[in-house]
């Protein structure tokens, strides 16, 4: 064996995603089914239009809190009554929202999908809202909140995102603030989920051992009977192009310093996102990226650094994210937009270009090996409202992007020149080494 040269890599297997359809249920809700043969498990995802989108401006984190409080209790059960129905049936169940959607997940044996259909279906549309239960999570969140300075990079985060989305509902995180979540009533609560939690615009998605045209009928059993109402117009959020600027969150004692570098990205369905996945994954999106190898390998100012388009109806921010010791924070964003510049001004070889569409084309596949993750990515498919040959077509497009295409994605989509850049450390040593990148503004992180 000679060992001066690594092994030759095997050929590449043949992939072909997994087989879905997608059909309309009487009450609105696009049903996406997905069979898989195997494990005797299924999977479910409501998918409802009340993401954090719509929090009013005054009351950020209403649509987590309200999406929190939906399995606590129902018109029919008690929270602890479901809770002990579902660890009958060894099942397991979960509400959440995020920027797009309410979310109702779910699993259990197939056997029980019946049941499990009409436990999210009752959970989604016919909460009670407990007052002791509202009190409870509202306790809950507050004292997450109130830990914020406890994780700077949770603070780097809400700096960079109120900075991007002001007078938006991004410009705060998910969860919201102490005044707003203090302020909150039930009402309120009952009154977005009355507004909001509608068939209408929404996804029923439903992957694992089954049999589809069952699946279908137990669908239409658990929710044709659901009114529609009328789909509301979601809003797009106003977002800054301002000059480039830097926000410190003030950690007099903080031993390291969170540094995030952003601007406003785009939406996912938009025609360059899957080709901005192969930039990104060159840029900062491996371990190998540009951006490791030059703050981590070069310099060692860091253990690791990542960038990312994160993926929203709505425009989305492009972020650069890293941990790095205080002292070289100044020369670490220095040589973050350096990159950025270099991707833009000079062409990518093609040796670094193969590499990367081969690391995507090999990890593609990875994320249809479970049901668990099937589901995610049909999620994906179904609220970002992707077509139905997306998947192929995907790998298609990381296959063809080529040197040309990755200048043209960085000469629109990368925006040096625009990256705010927000720091969370002390502020005293950073805000002399930030200044060159613009008007330096010094916040608390309560």
């Amino acid at each position: 064996m000679d060992r001066s040269a690594p092994p030759s890599a095997a050929p590449e297997l043949a992939f072909r995603p997994p087989p879905f359809q997608r059909l309309r249920l009487d009450s609105g809700l696009e049903l996406v089914l997905a069979s898989r043969e195997g494990v005797p498990l299924v999977e479910v995802a409501l998918l409802l239009p009340a993401g954090g989108e719509l929090n009013p401006l005054a009351r950020p984190g209403l649509s987590a809190l309200t999406a929190s409080l939906v399995d606590e209790g129902t018109r029919r059960r008690s929270g602890l009554e479901l809770a002990t129905r579902l660890e009958q049936l060894g099942a397991a169940l979960g509400a959440r929202s995020d920027w797009d959607a309410a979310r109702v997940e779910a699993s259990a044996l197939a056997d029980d999908l019946a049941e499990l259909l009409a436990v999210v279906a009752e959970v989604a549309r016919e909460p009670s809202f407990p007052e002791v239960e509202v009190e409870r999570l509202r306790g809950q969140t507050l004292a997450e909140i109130l830990r914020l300075p406890d994780h700077p990079g949770r603070l780097a985060d809400r700096a960079i995102a109120a900075a991007l989305y002001p007078e938006s509902p991004f410009g705060e995180l998910l969860q919201g603030t102490e005044p707003a979540l203090r302020a909150v009533t039930r009402d309120e609560i009952v009154r977005f989920h009355a507004a909001n939690y509608l068939p209408a615009g929404g996804h029923l998605v439903l992957c694992g051992a089954f049999d589809a045209a069952q699946a279908e009928l137990l669908a239409r059993e658990a929710f044709d009977d659901w009114r529609p109402g009328a789909a509301r117009e979601r809003p797009a959020p106003a977002a800054t192009t301002a000059a480039a600027g830097v926000t410190i969150v003030d950690l007099p004692r903080a031993p390291q310093t969170e540094l995030r570098l952003a601007h406003v990205g785009v939406p996912r369905a938009h025609p360059d996102r899957t080709r901005l996945g192969v930039l990104n994954a060159l840029l900062g999106g491996k371990f190998t990226s540009r951006l490791n190898l030059n703050l981590r390998e070069r310099h060692g100012y860091t253990y690791g650094v990542s960038s990312r388009f994160v993926d929203r109806r709505s425009a989305g921010p492009f972020v650069v994210a890293t941990s790095i010791a205080t002292d070289a924070a100044g020369a670490a964003a220095g040589e973050v937009l350096a990159e950025l510049r270099r991707l833009r001004d000079e062409p990518v070889g093609e040796e670094e270009l193969g590499e990367t569409r081969s690391y995507l084309r090999g990890v593609f596949p990875y994320t249809f090996q479970t049901v668990s993750g099937y589901l995610a990515r049909l999620t994906d498919l179904a609220l970002f409202e992707l077509p139905d040959d997306h998947f192929e077509t995907a790998l298609a497009a990381i296959t063809t992007t080529r040197v040309d295409d990755v200048a043209r994605l960085a000469r629109t989509h990368l925006r040096p020149e625009e990256m705010h850049i927000a720091a969370a450390g002390p502020a005293t040593v950073l805000a002399p080494q930030l200044a060159r990148f613009g008007t330096v503004k010094v916040v608390c992180p309560a």
